[in-house]
């Protein structure tokens, strides 16, 4: 595991006029702890074997979260043909993978989480470190948070921006899938308004979660703390700046974009065999999405200016006489 914006009246964004459902009504619906349960259940099962980042483990758990991008209808992001973008010349599976869905205004934001985990271990009865709470879990709560968008268009309420969700991998062996995408961007990085990365949200006291971000990745805090109003979780802010370069995040708020992590304490399971579907809480995790959707749905609607990146000056080169 492990600025440009101006926020004005989020809240305002939340409620429809008329007859209409809510946003929240309709994230709830689609967002649930039953959905986030059968999820983390197929993702974690031992016939993903750990998704260890170079392993055809990790190629079946990519195929596996490519299909729901298609049963979503979700345009490919990594190129117009593909949702697979490289994160290691030397690997050709298990790579980052990148669906978006557009949207009408300025700006992107960024739903993230990892989908690998450990390489089974070669002796014992149970031998396969499932990765149910890491981080299964932040990947299934990706893709709810991307089946209600969807939902949320369909009902006429629709985000402002354009948003990605990626599924890195290669994070266990050093952020390989997040580097990987800072150092070649398929969208500006100047013009990404914010970064939801969720890595274990599944195992925790009930409606607690972890968010971190620091100074940078104020301006997502700020969104979710708005649309905290409404889903009413405990927020544990900026407790662990020690995690800020732990996850995902981390690579995004060394280039100044702001992010920020959704997690949960290490817990008796962490990196065990015993990170298992039994053991977590699918309520938790379905309302963590369910605070990430409506959040990322206010902060499409804020104002937004990109951010200039400030590129070093190469010293010229002194004229040589020959």
């Amino acid at each position: 595991m492990k600025t440009g914006l101006v926020l004005l009246s989020l809240a305002a964004f939340a409620a429809p006029c008329g007859d209409a459902p809510k946003p929240i009504e309709i994230i709830r619906a689609v967002i649930t702890a039953d959905a986030m349960r059968a999820a983390v259940a197929e993702l974690s099962s031992d016939e993903m074997g750990g998704r260890f980042y170079r392993s055809p483990f990790a190629e079946k758990a990519a195929k596996w979260i490519e299909a729901r991008f298609d049963a979503l209808a979700l345009a490919k992001g990594a190129t117009k043909e593909s949702y697979r973008q490289a994160i290691d010349k030397n690997v050709e599976s298990g790579p980052n993978l990148i669906a978006t869905l557009a949207g009408s205004g300025t700006g992107y934001i960024i739903v993230s989480a990892h989908y690998d985990h450990l390489r089974p271990k070669r002796t014992g009865e149970d031998r396969i470190y499932n990765g149910a709470d890491d981080n299964a879990s932040g990947v299934c709560g990706m893709l709810a948070v991307a089946q209600a968008l969807k939902e949320l268009i369909a009902k006429g309420e629709a985000p402002s921006c354009t948003i990605l969700f990626v599924a890195f991998n290669g994070e266990e062996a050093g952020l390989l899938g997040s580097r990987a995408f800072v150092k070649s961007p398929t969208v500006p990085l100047g013009e990404i308004r914010g970064v939801f990365n969720m890595d274990m949200i599944s195992r925790g006291p009930p409606r607690e979660i972890f968010i971190d971000g620091g100074p940078i990745g104020a301006p997502v805090v700020e969104a979710l703390k708005v649309a905290n109003e409404t889903i009413g979780m405990k927020l544990r802010l900026n407790e662990h700046p020690d995690w800020l370069d732990r996850s995902d995040q981390g690579p995004f708020l060394a280039k100044k974009v702001p992010a920020v992590l959704f997690s949960v304490e290490d817990h008796a399971d962490y990196h065990k065999v015993s990170d298992e579907v039994a053991k977590i809480d699918p309520a938790l995790a379905a309302e963590t999405a369910q605070l990430v959707a409506l959040a990322a749905l206010n902060l499409s609607k804020a104002p937004f200016t990109a951010r200039v990146e400030v590129v070093p000056a190469v010293p010229a080169v002194p004229a040589v006489d020959h």
